[in-house]
């Protein structure tokens, strides 16, 4: 049988791939929760500084939750399968590694969630973005209307939810949704580069600290934010990585962190 969800280590760089093609790599319960485990895995390997995640095929990234799944399904086995897809997306959002989204295709629903929560998303030309759910008597489940509008505003976002808009590459880019549009065939390299240039240009622990400052200071009050700021940041003061990086700076070398 094959896996629902493919890995593969590229040195400090793991690639996840979601393996449902036919099914435009729809979240299924099994793979929503081998995802989870996958991640879960990837940030207790000390080896591993960042982590790829993306589609099998060119049609699709993930079409986000099994519909074929959740017709089966009563209320609570709907509620039930939307938390594990909200697990997936806290256990990236709070999660010290890197992830970068290696959008190829549609980004759908549960699909376009999962890549808002990686931290950074490369895009194919052929990515399309959007939430079906609107057409469908509910709306995203696993936390699309909240990171939506804080990484693009809260007016462009609103299109996407109050008129079921869909955007192309081209416009995802022009939002500030992904950082970089590539060609198809290109797609998988830059992804990987994407996420060797942050374990190539950060201290894993320096990561770890400004990533949970980036992700959560936004929503405070400014004086929490500074808290919260200043919280992360004294800690690194005493550190190793601090010492071989400072050092490392006066040697004209490149530092060999250790994350300790």
């Amino acid at each position: 049988m094959t896996a629902l969800l493919q890995q593969a280590q590229h040195g400090e760089v793991r690639v996840l791939t979601l393996n449902r093609p036919d099914a435009m790599n729809a979240l299924s319960s099994a793979l929503a929760s081998e995802l989870l485990a996958a991640v879960r895995d990837a940030e207790a390997d000390a080896a591993t500084r960042a982590v790829v995640i993306t589609g099998a095929g060119e049609k699709a990234f993930c079409a986000g939750a099994d519909l074929k799944e959740r017709r089966q399904m009563d209320a609570d086995a709907k509620w039930a399968q939307s938390r594990t897809l909200w697990a997936v997306n806290e256990a990236l959002w709070q999660s010290p590694k890197a992830f970068v989204a290696g959008v190829n295709g549609w980004a759908l629903g549960g699909g376009f969630e999962l890549a808002l929560y990686c931290d950074v998303r490369i895009a194919s030309g052929n990515a399309r973005f959007g939430f079906p759910e609107m057409a469908l008597g509910a709306f995203p489940g696993a936390g699309g209307a909240v990171a939506l509008p804080r990484l693009v505003g809260r007016a462009a976002a609103a299109r996407f939810f109050y008129r079921g808009h869909r955007a192309d590459a081209a416009e995802a880019l022009q939002l500030g949704i992904v950082e970089q549009v590539v060609p198809p065939a290109g797609l998988h390299e830059a992804a990987i580069a994407a996420a060797r240039a942050i374990a190539d240009a950060t201290s894993p622990l320096g990561f770890a600290a400004v990533k949970r400052v980036v992700n959560e200071g936004p929503a405070l009050p400014f004086a929490e934010a500074v808290a919260l700021d200043q919280a992360q940041r004294r800690p690194l003061e005493a550190t190793q990585d601090y010492a071989e990086g400072m050092a490392a700076q006066a040697e004209k070398r490149k530092a060999r962190f250790s994350g300790r």
